[in-house]
């Protein structure tokens, strides 16, 4: 389930040209597609916009923005709404399944200075503020067809486009018509994450408390985000016996009562709160691997083309760092001519596939700490958290060290409301 928000008058609108230039279609408005957008439209081209939802999506996952994302950020002039969400003197609290402190850390050990702790939707509305006006958007429409000679049908009209990007996810459409079926490019790590917003916090919990419940193929985060409901999410191995014959994607909220159903403390009142909230968000973890992201004038970005997992930590960053790059590589020449794309694309794949390679290597071993298989790895785990939680070690961290393990790491999901800017 996705919250959306609706916006006719923009969803209605048909822009007329400004200025001759080629054309570019991005499928997709999450944070790569509206990044793209911008950054081809300050590049010289004519963007539309197609977004299959019938209204602008707020829900999503939890992310800490890296380095490389504010920058992107900056660059495109959507920085200065964006706020971090958990407050550095929070604690992060770890339990186990009988409802047991495992570890207490206070959360300004893994602060760096430009890392922004966020919900997914901060970043959207904020590049939705940021989006030109004329770039056209429309929701509810998916292309039913499209050819890497930029050959795309849509809306029951076929049409040549100079450009089509597929920033549509990790299940992308756009993919599987031009570069084959999902299942030859994804890999698979057997897990399953659920998300949702709570109305409230449970339990004596307040605004900043940050806390991880942990057993063996189980985990579950929850936030007490400043100026945002709580948010939760859940990861758990689809191998476990409590998990057989669950369907998350279809009754998350079944499918989280029998795998988390035993655990004591906080949980059984987190488990009430999502069934009266709704998830937001469920799906299998798994990454996707392709030998190239573009073909023709078709080029993939973001989840569609890389997914690094939201074990990366680096998933949002790079959606956003890769959007904002396609204008750089991308830029229309004074004579309003088009650039050579598949240069161009080439190009641009060969500045961004280094940076994803290491976000996809780092996701396949952590994935092993941040959701422990069994109870040596799990008591490894707490044992390590204890330890940072002295406080000469905190000391440590906070003087340059930063803690990386999965209980702070730094993606996570969640939903979003809006922080301003366009009319939503």
């Amino acid at each position: 389930m996705v919250t959306t928000v609706d916006d006719p008058a923009r969803a209605a609108a048909v822009f007329p040209p400004v200025r001759p230039g080629p054309r570019a279609l991005v499928v997709g408005a999450g944070i790569a597609g509206l990044a793209a957008a911008t950054s081809l439209h300050r590049a010289g081209w004519r963007v539309v916009v197609c977004e299959r939802a019938p209204a602008r999506r707020t829900g999503g996952y939890f992310v800490r923005l890296a380095p490389e994302g504010v920058a992107a950020a900056e660059r495109l002039g959507v920085d200065e709404t964006l706020r971090s969400r958990l407050p550095a003197d929070g604690i992060i609290t770890g339990f186990d399944g009988r409802g047991r402190t495992t570890s207490r850390v206070d959360a300004a050990i893994v602060e760096d200075g430009v890392s922004l702790a966020l919900v997914r939707g901060d970043l959207e509305a904020a590049l939705w503020a940021g989006l030109p006006d004329e770039v056209e958007v429309r929701f509810g429409a998916a292309p039913d067809a499209v050819a890497d000679d930029g050959t795309v049908t849509l809306d029951g009209t076929s049409g040549r486009w100079d450009l089509v990007v597929g920033a549509d996810g990790v299940r992308s459409a756009v993919r599987a018509m031009v570069f084959g079926p999902e299942a030859a490019f994804r890999h698979d790590f057997d897990h399953v994450v659920i998300s949702a917003v709570l109305p409230r916090l449970p339990g004596a919990l307040v605004e900043g408390d940050y806390v991880v419940l942990v057993e063996p193929g189980r985990t579950a985060h929850l936030m007490g985000m400043a100026g945002h409901d709580p948010v939760v999410f859940f990861t758990y191995r689809s191998d476990l016996a409590q998990a057989a014959g669950t369907d998350p994607t279809v009754r998350p909220e079944e499918a989280l009562r029998a795998v988390y159903g035993d655990f004591d403390g906080l949980m059984p009142e987190i488990l009430d709160l999502v069934v009266e909230a709704g998830a937001t968000h469920a799906d299998t973890v798994g990454q996707i691997h392709l030998q190239r992201w573009s073909s023709g004038r078709v080029v993939l970005l973001g989840d569609s083309a890389w997914c690094p997992t939201l074990y990366s930590g680096h998933g949002s960053a790079l959606a956003l760092a890769g959007g904002e790059a396609l204008g750089r590589h991308l830029r229309v020449p004074d004579d309003r001519s088009g650039p050579d794309v598949p240069a161009a694309l080439a190009a641009w794949e060969a500045e961004r596939r280094p940076g994803t390679r290491t976000a996809r290597t780092a996701a396949r071993r952590a994935r092993h700490f941040f959701l422990p298989g069994n109870r040596v790895v799990t008591a490894l785990r707490a044992t390590a958290l204890r330890v940072a939680s002295r406080p000469i070690v905190s000391r440590l961290f906070g003087s340059g060290a930063r803690i990386r393990d999965a209980d702070v790491h730094r993606t996570v999901t969640a939903s979003s409301g809006r922080p301003g800017g366009r009319t939503p």
